[in-house]
């Protein structure tokens, strides 16, 4: 099948078109993910929720601001690791519901050799990625400095001109190793770079491709918003109560806020399921069909 940039950007409708159960098991492992974070920092997150809300319409000091960043990087320290294996075994299942469409099992999640290869592949792109753009904002720092010393008005657009050429540069890597996930999947081996040979003359069909998910993610987000909006309403709302329960011990919270926090935990899940769907599959089935891979 040749590829088609407006064809594989609707994978995802497919997907959850053929197989809407597969959206229930990644709505679950979404939902139980966020369980086993408020289990162990809870009481963190009830507290870096109370200190935002403190801070708002003041003034905020370096004492206040290292408060909420040793909480934050708590909750981070183990929100970090469970949402990286979270990401290989969803986006493992998500390549695997296009490629593999037959092993529909537990909505094509599994735990083994393939995700521990797309978590290695992510790790090593997600590495790389932030490496390169820290490079070149400080490459657009120093030559934008260098130009103050002598026009501090050139210095302005050169920094901006720089800067967009950078984020290009960014844009066009990150098309270029968008494929690196079903490759890894289709030819079960690490290899984070060899999707450069696969996107080599499609930058632009896949660019239009992503923007086409992107735009459906959106209105995913938005529809999910507005369903969200009264189920909040109803249950007595989401994170934004914890705020309130600062220093309690998480089996209190959960007593007190438990009905809020389950409504809005199903709804995100669902939600952040249908768009990891429209948003992940269609570079599975481009990686399909640039390779020219049998269409189950």
């Amino acid at each position: 099948m040749r590829f088609s940039a407006t064809e594989a950007a609707f994978e995802g409708f497919r997907i959850v078109r053929r197989d809407p159960l597969a959206i229930i098991f990644w709505s679950l492992a979404y939902v139980l993910t966020f369980v086993a974070v408020f289990a162990l920092v809870g009481g963190q997150l009830a507290g870096v929720m109370a200190q935002v809300e403190a801070l708002q319409g003041t003034e905020p000091n370096v004492a206040d601001l290292q408060a909420v960043g040793q909480s934050y990087f708590t909750i981070l320290g183990v929100a970090m690791p469970l949402g990286l294996v979270l990401g290989a075994v969803l986006s493992a299942g998500v390549a695997r519901a296009v490629l593999n469409p037959s092993e529909k099992a537990f909505g094509y999640l599994r735990l083994g050799g393939d995700e521990l290869r797309v978590l290695a592949v992510n790790i090593i792109l997600t590495i790389v990625m932030g490496v390169g753009f820290f490079v070149l904002a400080m490459i657009v720092g120093v030559v934008a400095g260098v130009v103050a010393q002598s026009n501090p008005g050139a210095a302005v657009l050169v920094g901006v001109l720089l800067g967009l050429a950078a984020l290009v540069l960014v844009g066009w890597i990150a098309i270029r190793l968008c494929l690196a996930v079903p490759l890894t999947m289709a030819e079960k081996r690490i290899a984070p770079f060899a999707s450069f040979a696969v996107t080599r003359g499609k930058v632009f069909s896949l660019l239009g491709m992503a923007v086409i998910a992107l735009i459906m993610s959106l209105l995913v987000s938005l529809l999910g918003s507005v369903i969200a909006l009264p189920v909040m309403m109803v249950s007595g709302g989401g994170l934004e109560q914890l705020a309130a329960l600062e220093g309690q011990s998480t089996r209190a919270i959960l007593q007190t806020a438990a009905p809020g926090l389950i409504a809005w935990g199903i709804v995100n899940a669902v939600v952040s399921a249908l768009q990891l769907a429209v948003v992940y599959a269609p570079f599975a089935a481009a990686y399909r069909d640039i390779k020219g891979l049998p269409y189950e």
